[in-house]
């Protein structure tokens, strides 16, 4: 089961789809498919576990959902699949959270990621690409998740090891430049300053600063116009995205982006749908149905969907959608934080781990999600953010149980606030 779920994940990062009628189906829902069947046929989950972090997103999926219905029956029922999909792996997730060994499952998806990354570089290489890597669309995540997971790796491991993690790190810096993936490139200078600043927020912040001044000089330096523009782009975002421009010329502004003007296009659109239905929005999926038969005058890669769940949702959902949505994150946040102090205060991780482990974690995830386009991939990132509480303590459990055999006169009545082993 522990490679059924890890599989399932990094199917989101294959380039394998299948296009039909209703919905657009990959490995993951077959995978997902499975787990639910094994689970249940074979008796693993003879006592079911509803955990907290799984009922936190019944409302807001389920809020989804109406608001599909609320469009027209078709998209409610591919909001229904799909949402009957991403709610099979959450279940299989918080059943399985009890006996998942999560640094093994970590091991196993950052394998699978280094693969990954090793294809979609030498596709793009063998097809005449030296650079800008995104060519294929579901790929080209690994540059945004690898650094999430090797940080998460590195947090954790023994000092022998950190010396080859640290190289590693290093080496993937010039991958992402190379790459193009601007949000890759900033959860990287992120994740590199809270490593670095051991967490401390006083410090990652003049840390980020100088990290921008490095991006500038680079900027200067680097004899690649795809490259200097890439990073241009994130030094001065507001500069860029003159939709107007291209309406009125014909032509994109010099310096702009098609992604840039698209999400000018998509924030000023969404600004008047906003007003105009607050409270409930204007519907699931009801964005890029306006787009395509009021804007259908625009070229084809502006007439996309909101690139922001958060903006996304408040335009589609409401205020009701996204404070469901928010209250995931919040209760997320609390509920990793009290665990991990807990697990201080019983000397199972450091101090520098428990301020770390959410900064390394749910900020990275927050700054993707906020920024890509909504989809399976999307509400699979939300799963693991909702459920990480679960998975940190049972993993912490694990670990306490493996500290009981081998210490058992001075582990014989420790305070522990987890739910234990069966048998333990």
């Amino acid at each position: 089961m522990r490679y059924l779920l890890t599989f399932a994940i990094l199917s989101l990062f294959l380039p394998i789809r299948l296009e039909t009628g209703l919905v657009l189906l990959r490995p993951f829902e077959l995978i997902a498919l499975l787990m639910l069947v094994i689970g249940m046929a074979t008796g693993r989950w003879r006592n079911l576990a509803f955990s907290a972090g799984f009922l936190l997103l019944l409302p807001f999926l389920g809020w989804h959902m109406v608001s599909a219905f609320s469009v027209d029956a078709k998209n409610g029922l591919r909001e229904l699949l799909q949402m009957s999909i991403v709610g099979a792996f959450a279940f299989a997730i918080a059943q399985e959270a009890r006996w998942l060994e999560t640094q093994k499952a970590v091991n196993i998806l950052l394998f699978g990621m280094v693969l990954i990354l090793a294809y979609t570089i030498t596709w793009h290489v063998a097809h005449g690409y030296s650079v800008g890597w995104k060519h294929l669309a579901d790929p080209k995540l690994v540059f945004t998740f690898l650094p999430i997971a090797l940080a998460g790796l590195l947090l954790f491991a023994k000092r022998g090891k950190r010396s080859a993690l640290w190289f590693a790190w290093a080496g993937i810096l010039p991958l992402l430049l190379l790459s193009g993936e601007r949000k890759a490139f900033l959860i990287y200078l992120f994740l590199t300053a809270a490593l670095l600043m051991r967490g401390r927020i006083a410090a990652m912040v003049p840390a980020i600063a100088a990290g921008f001044v490095g991006l500038f000089t680079l900027s200067i330096m680097v004899d690649n116009a795809y490259v200097e523009k890439q990073l241009q782009t994130i030094l001065d975002p507001l500069s860029m995205g003159q939709y107007e421009y291209l309406a009125a010329k014909g032509k994109y502004a010099p310096g702009d982006t098609p992604s840039n003007v698209q999400r000018a296009f998509a924030f000023t659109l969404s600004k008047k749908l906003i007003s105009e239905r607050p409270l409930v929005g204007v519907g699931t999926n009801k964005f890029k149905n306006i787009v395509n038969t009021e804007f259908s005058n625009l070229p084809a890669e502006l007439r996309l969907g909101i690139h922001g769940e958060f903006q996304r949702i408040l335009t589609e959902n409401g205020i009701i959608g996204l404070s469901l949505y928010i209250l995931i994150w919040i209760a997320a946040w609390l509920r990793l934080s009290r665990t991990l102090s807990w697990a201080f205060s019983h000397g199972l991780i450091g101090a520098t781990q428990a301020r770390l482990l959410p900064l390394v974690l749910l900020v990275p995830c927050a700054l993707y999600v906020g920024t890509e386009a909504s989809g399976t991939r999307a509400f699979v990132t939300l799963t693991l953010v909702s459920l990480l509480p679960e998975l940190t303590r049972h993993g912490l459990c694990l670990s306490l149980h493996r500290m009981r055999k081998s210490h058992p006169r001075s582990m014989r009545h420790p305070r522990f606030l987890g739910s234990p082993l069966p048998g333990a």
